[in-house]
C-alpha cells in the first residue's frame, strides 16, 4: 500500500500529511513570528549590553506586569497596574540579557530600581532613531488553560423548522 505524504493547505492553515493514520498539525504562525521578532529584540538588547549600538538609538520596551516572571518593585506594580514603558538610552546600567527575560537598573525618582522581565511579557517594541516600531500579540495562557469546556447537551425535543415557515403568504 503506498504512502501518501501530500501537503493540503486550506483557508484555515491546516496542514494534513496522509501515511495511514497521522493526526493533522496546527500551525500557529501568529505565535512563530513573536518568537522570530523577540529573537530580534534579544539580539538588539545583547548588543546594546556590549555597548554595539550608537548612541543615537532609544528603545522603548512596554510589557504586561502582571505576567509570570516579571519582578518589578511593588511601588511601580502599583503605578502601572497593566502595562508598563521603559526607557532604554543613557540612564541604564547592569543590563544582562538571558534565555528567557533581561534585566536592567533604571532611575526611578532619583532611585535605582531592579527590573526582571521575561521576553515573552513584551507586547510593544520602539526605536524612535530609525522609526522601526512593533506590537507583538500576547496569549495569556492562564485564561486558555482555565476555559471551561461547553458541550452540547443533545436533546430529543429538536425544534424541526419548515421551509413553509419562511415563505411569502399570499
Amino acid at each position: 500500500m503506498p504512502y501518501d505524504f501530500g501537503l493540503y493547505l486550506t483557508s484555515t492553515f491546516f496542514i494534513k500529511i496522509n501515511c495511514f493514520t497521522m493526526n493533522r498539525f496546527f500551525i500557529d504562525y501568529g505565535k512563530r513570528i513573536n518568537n522570530a521578532i523577540l529573537d530580534v529584540i534579544k539580539e538588539i538588547l545583547t548588543d546594546l549590553s556590549k555597548s554595539k549600538i550608537s548612541a543615537n538609538h532609544c528603545f522603548y520596551i512596554t510589557f504586561k506586569t502582571k505576567s509570570l516572571g516579571v519582578s518589578i518593585p511593588d511601588t511601580l506594580k502599583k503605578d502601572y497596574p497593566e502595562e508598563m514603558t521603559i526607557v532604554l538610552q543613557n540612564q541604564f546600567w547592569d543590563l544582562k540579557i538571558n534565555k528567557n527575560n533581561f534585566s536592567v537598573v533604571l532611575l526611578f525618582n532619583k532611585k535605582k530600581e531592579y527590573l526582571s522581565i521575561p521576553f515573552n511579557t513584551i507586547v510593544k517594541f520602539y526605536d524612535p532613531f530609525v522609526k522601526f516600531s512593533i506590537q507583538l500579540e500576547i496569549k495569556d495562557e492562564k485564561k486558555q488553560i482555565n476555559k471551561p469546556v461547553l458541550k452540547k447537551k443533545k436533546t430529543n425535543k429538536q425544534k424541526i423548522v419548515s421551509l413553509a415557515d419562511f415563505r411569502k403568504k399570499k
